[in-house]
């Protein structure tokens, strides 16, 4: 059975950031799909959301895949399970609720904690965090991948306290090679995934 679709124009993000190379790796990808083989990807990749204040769609993951659909100009993706209703809240009382439960990640790329409404209301407004980049890249090398909300991200602020934008940008390798062994120190061991 099709899923739901819905326009991605009406997909609210519920964090501040993503990253944009590994946007760009997936919208090559998709790009390359027909359309059958498209569709079937985006059906097995639906979209898990809160309803929200205004009955707004707040997607709680698939953020990437979103973002590379949208920067593919296709309007639309399939809808997972919705998590929660909490259309009835304030949105003080919406966000804080979001937050008690790991829905959102209101943090921004230098690490700071931001305003809930500092999050961007449409997914074309997420900006590039490259520590988050370098998670992905070395998940599963360095950490264990487990289904715990926004893990790429709590690696990625770990990463940033011992390497710099610039090292990221310059010598990507390198920084992988750091952030691979960094992920063993015993300074680590709170972090979701630790190996030690």
């Amino acid at each position: 059975m099709a899923g739901v679709k819905a326009p991605i124009a009406d997909m609210r993000p519920t964090q501040l950031t993503l990253g944009l190379a590994e946007v760009e790796e997936r919208a090559a990808k998709i790009a390359a799909m027909t359309p059958a083989d498209r569709d079937a990807h985006l059906e097995r990749k639906p979209i898990p959301h809160v309803l929200g204040p205004g009955k707004k769609i707040y997607i709680v993951d698939h953020h990437h895949l979103a973002r590379a659909l949208w920067s593919l100009k296709i309007p639309e993706a399939v809808l997972g399970d919705r998590v929660a209703d909490w259309s009835g809240l304030e949105p003080k009382a919406f966000w804080r609720m979001m937050e008690s439960k790991g829905y959102c990640w209101p943090i921004d790329a230098d690490g700071n904690r931001r305003p809930y409404a500092a999050i961007p209301a449409s997914i074309g407004d997420l900006t590039d965090n490259v520590w988050r980049t370098l998670a992905r890249r070395v998940r599963g090398a360095a950490f264990e991948n487990l289904d715990t909300p926004f893990q790429e991200f709590m690696w990625g602020d770990y990463f940033r306290t011992f390497m710099s934008k610039r090292l990221i940008g310059l010598q990507f390798e390198l920084a992988v090679e750091l952030a691979t062994k960094l992920a063993r120190s015993s300074e680590a061991q709170d972090l979701p995934g630790y190996r030690g």
